[in-house]
């Protein structure tokens, strides 16, 4: 049994990459990330932007790189994550919700993965060239040019991220990549333990895993068993509960940290809102959410929560972050 003095020891020396932050961005969140021991994190530079849109999001993180170089460190590939690990730093991924910021043109994937956007969710909540989103009345499945840029993204060694995908979209994407670049749900929850159209289903989550793909866990309140009222506890029960279907090698933290943003903001609502601006697609930019694994400052608790579940040393290693890590590695290789 893992002691709670030893839990934090174990996390302190281990890496843990968080698979989806979107923050509202600042010294103060970095400082947090440095507090809180997370070595990376994939941050969101990309929602509902277009081209123009998405590079000036890339040229605000080169700023934020230079002008904060004591706490974060861009992350290319794997080595980097673990350099910055012995630095003392936060590694940032950068990652899109959307593939809408290379419009219609495969070409321009290639640009944003030269410029550092590693990680691609395919669709966010909508219809979008490549496929639907999750809040669609009809998901149609992945289009011809949705199959493209899958192939493509595979070619180049970009993580596509199925996350806000809608069912169909994701089941076409997961049986259709190239084989040795299999997608991720990288900020979810399970529909075995709450149906809602944004958890995934218990079928495409072991269809995912069968596949050698990776899934990130929230800790979106509304969408667990608990709703607001649940816990960090709660968290590692979900975390068991993906484990118990896939495995303890292909689960992770997808926290879709949201800290520094106010409910409402403007900025959630634009989020959600269909390309920012039209229909709203959910209450969550103004309602109440509790995330349970609480102040990014204060993430070593994770660890904590999970040696009062009994979790071995080796198994926290792995679900804290070299799961995440392995995956990335095999994705990250271009061809």
């Amino acid at each position: 049994m893992v002691t709670e003095t030893e839990a934090r020891a174990i996390y302190a020396s281990s890496i843990h990459f968080d698979g989806l932050n979107i923050a509202n961005w600042s010294r103060d969140i970095f400082e947090s990330w440095h507090k809180g021991g997370i070595t990376g994190v994939s941050c969101t530079c990309g929602l509902w932007e277009g081209l123009r849109g998405s590079l000036a999001n890339v040229v605000q993180w080169k700023r934020w790189f230079e002008e904060h170089a004591d706490l974060i460190v861009q992350a290319h590939t794997v080595a980097d994550i673990r350099a910055a690990k012995e630095a003392g730093k936060t590694a940032v991924l950068l990652s899109w919700q959307n593939t809408s910021g290379i419009e219609d043109q495969l070409d321009y994937l290639r640009v944003f993965r030269d410029l550092g956007v590693r990680k691609m969710q395919l669709t966010y909540n909508t219809q979008n060239y490549s496929g639907a989103g999750y809040s669609e009345a009809r998901d149609s499945g992945l289009t011809g040019f949705g199959r493209e840029v899958v192939d493509e993204m595979g070619r180049l060694g970009i993580v596509c991220d199925l996350s806000h995908v809608g069912p169909q979209t994701s089941e076409d994407v997961i049986l259709y990549a190239p084989d040795g670049k299999p997608p991720c749900f990288s900020h979810v929850l399970p529909g075995g333990l709450v149906d809602h159209p944004r958890n995934k289903s218990d079928r495409l989550i072991k269809l995912i895993g069968s596949k050698g793909g990776f899934v990130g866990l929230s800790q979106f309140g509304p969408h667990m068993p608990k709703g607001n009222d649940s816990t960090i506890d709660d968290y590692v029960e979900v975390l068991d509960y993906v484990i118990g279907l896939i495995g303890e090698d292909l689960v992770g933290v997808g926290s879709d940290a949201s800290e520094g943003h106010a409910r409402p903001s403007d900025f959630l609502e634009w989020c959600n809102k269909d390309k920012g601006y039209a229909r709203r697609l959910t209450p969550w930019g103004s309602q109440k959410v509790v995330k349970p694994l609480g102040p990014l400052a204060d993430r070593a608790e994770l660890a904590v929560a999970m040696a009062r579940k009994g979790w071995s040393e080796e198994k926290m290693k792995k679900v804290l972050g070299e799961n995440w890590l392995r995956y990335l590695e095999k994705i990250f290789k271009a061809d």
